[in-house]
């Protein structure tokens, strides 16, 4: 097989589909720049599996294909002592770089940014800017320059160079003469979180990432973001269902349990808290069968009406479109929901149970929990999310099993109090 002609996303594909042995011995006989590159894109987890059987001299002649921040991302999967390994193997500038880089949280914006940008000084003359151009065009290293940085002899950042001006300015004009010194900007601390949703909003197509004290050590670009913006959201749609945020579909069974587990014994738990609500009213089911035909259907549609109310709700707090205040418009919104979706849903259940069972007051009791259920419903799915964010705990984290625990036990209380009362 010719690996050429095949982007280096198929052929991760491909290695995340063969045995460990077999996907190594590929990963080998490929050329060393193409094996980075397909490494690099691996689901991250898959890291250490592919790692762990090359040599340190192996992991290093890969590296040196690669850019640093991706190069710092793979020795920060390594365990500590192959982290230094790798790194003796390294040229002492790049492992100055690349250590410079893995001081960042993974979560911030100094954990995402890359280092390679292009930046002058306010006293450089525009023929002299375009002169470094050139050069890197001879060099192949044009390609993703979006913006010209402008910095003093601090390396502090003091302007951006568009390069429309820089095209048409006259050779001998200064760079600090063109530029524009109103930079949005980030800092290495930011959580990368808050500047995936500034990007989603502003469209940017790169920022420049400051120190604390001013200094331009590097750029966030949009596919960076992009990235991080996929990962957010699967987190939040997994830990929504109990997940780790970080289970594919490939992923080890053993590690899959080990993160499912836990929360299966969770739900069980409030499963058997349901279970007990029922056992308080086993008199009035005994009295009244017909109601053990209608305990799922209140249940269950109390659950779909509050995981609807959730991920509206979710989603707007992961992308930072809740204001202050917001939140009280929303719960208002969604009790108005409830209460009408309650009354048509809640109607159309107690016709059917009266068509169904013959009973009228059957019908007017799933009805009326019907309406009660959707109520709880709308106010788990505002207020849990909410509650866990006033925590400081992220809104997602199994809320939807929380919700559904809500909506079952509220569910079956409504219906089965509503209906002890009208046997008494």
């Amino acid at each position: 097989m010719e690996t050429r002609e095949f982007h280096p996303a198929d052929i991760a594909d491909q290695l995340e589909r063969l045995p460990a042995e077999e996907a190594n011995a590929l990963l080998r006989k490929l050329p060393k720049d193409q094996a980075a590159a397909a490494l690099i894109e691996l689901d991250r987890e898959a890291w250490p599996e592919f790692l762990r059987n090359l040599k340190a001299t192996e992991i290093s002649d890969l590296i040196k294909e690669l850019p640093h921040d991706a190069s710092a991302d793979l020795i920060q999967s390594l365990p500590a002592a192959d982290r230094k390994a790798v790194l003796s193997e390294l040229p002492l500038e790049e492992v100055s770089e690349i250590s410079a880089l893995m001081k960042y949280p993974c979560d911030s914006v100094g954990g995402i940014m890359s280092d390679e940008f292009l930046a002058f000084q306010e006293d450089q003359t525009v023929e002299e800017c375009q002169q470094a151009l050139r050069n890197l065009a001879d060099q192949g290293a044009e390609e993703g320059i979006s913006y010209l940085y402008v910095t003093n002899r601090e390396s502090h950042l003091v302007g951006i160079v568009s390069l429309r001006n820089l095209v048409f300015g006259r050779p001998n004009r200064k760079i600090g003469e063109l530029m524009k010194r109103d930079v949005t900007h980030v800092r290495v601390d930011d959580d990368q979180e808050r500047i995936a949703q500034l990007f989603e909003h502003y469209h940017y197509l790169a920022l420049p990432v400051l120190e604390h004290s001013g200094k331009l050590v590097g750029i966030v670009v949009a596919n960076q973001v992009i990235d991080v913006l996929q990962h957010e959201a699967t987190e939040d749609m997994q830990l929504m269902v109990g997940l780790s945020g970080e289970e594919r579909a490939l992923t080890p069974w053993q590690k899959s349990m080990s993160r499912r587990l836990p929360w299966l014994c969770v739900n069980l738990a409030t499963a058997f808290l349901a279970a007990g609500v029922v056992g308080l009213f086993e008199e009035t089911i005994a009295a009244w069968t017909a109601l053990a035909v209608f305990l799922p259907i209140v249940a269950g549609q109390g659950g779909n009406a509050g995981a609807q109310t959730l991920t509206v709700i979710i989603r707007d707090l992961a992308l930072g479109e809740m204001s202050p205040g917001d939140g009280r418009k929303a719960l208002y919104k969604e009790l108005l929901l409830a209460v009408l979706n309650g009354l048509v849903i809640g109607i159309i259940v107690g016709v059917l149970g009266y068509l169904w069972k013959g009973s009228a007051l059957l019908g007017v009791v799933v009805g009326s929990a019907m309406v009660l259920n959707m109520i709880a419903a709308a106010l788990s799915g505002v207020l849990v999310p909410y509650t866990l964010k006033a925590l400081r705990i992220d809104p997602a984290l199994a809320s939807s099993i929380l919700v559904t625990t809500v909506t079952d036990v509220a569910g079956f209380f409504f219906f089965l109090g509503i209906a002890a009362m009208v046997l008494r």
